[in-house]
């Protein structure tokens, strides 16, 4: 089969064919990665982990390519796996610390005092995402929470890098805003 007919070809049917043509899976990485990787990216928050889950998605989808059922779409089979190998990575991720070692925290109460702090103010944060226009929210999150670049943003995006720039801006600008009414209504 050639490349020209495999494009003609619904999700499923390159499935079936990925035992016979290689060039089968290769078309389906195409269509689906961007999806699985932004899934991942927006999840794991840093490129690199999102980038390395995306490959063992995909290696495992390519493995267990026999195993799909045909039941729901093949995009949604793609996330399914990659949300096991997300589970997967926090799993490997998780510390174990000692208990011995909470008992030497110089002052456990400026600590947590802090870190409440913290989590308050992400937490407002992303009460202001949720409120800003989609693609601005999701310009800021992948430019400054995943951690991409302007250009790297652009692509995840499918927008050039100058769209980008101006998302991001008004994006802030919106934020800013966000943030200090939310500080004036505070007592």
């Amino acid at each position: 089969m050639t490349s020209q007919s495999l494009q003609s070809l619904s999700d499923p049917e390159l499935l079936r064919a990925v035992k016979k043509n290689s060039d089968a899976f290769s078309l389906l990485y195409q269509r689906h990665v961007a999806r699985v990787y932004r899934y991942l990216l927006f999840r794991v928050g840093n490129v690199q982990d999102a980038q390395d889950l995306t490959a063992q998605t995909f290696v495992a989808a390519l493995e267990k390519a026999g195993n799909y059922r045909g039941e729901g779409s093949v995009g949604a089979w793609f996330l399914g796996i990659a949300r096991h190998k997300l589970g997967d990575h926090y799993r490997e991720q998780r510390v174990h610390v000692p208990l011995e070692l909470a008992l030497v925290l110089p002052d456990a109460e400026a600590w947590l005092e802090d870190w409440v702090a913290t989590q308050l103010q992400h937490e407002q944060v992303a009460q202001a995402l949720r409120l800003l226009p989609a693609e601005r929210a999701e310009a800021l999150a992948l430019r400054f929470f995943a951690g991409l670049s302007t250009s790297e943003t652009a692509q995840a995006m499918a927008r050039s890098d100058a769209a980008v720039k101006m998302l991001v801006h008004r994006g802030i600008q919106d934020l800013r805003r966000l943030l200090l009414a939310h500080r004036e209504v505070q007592p």
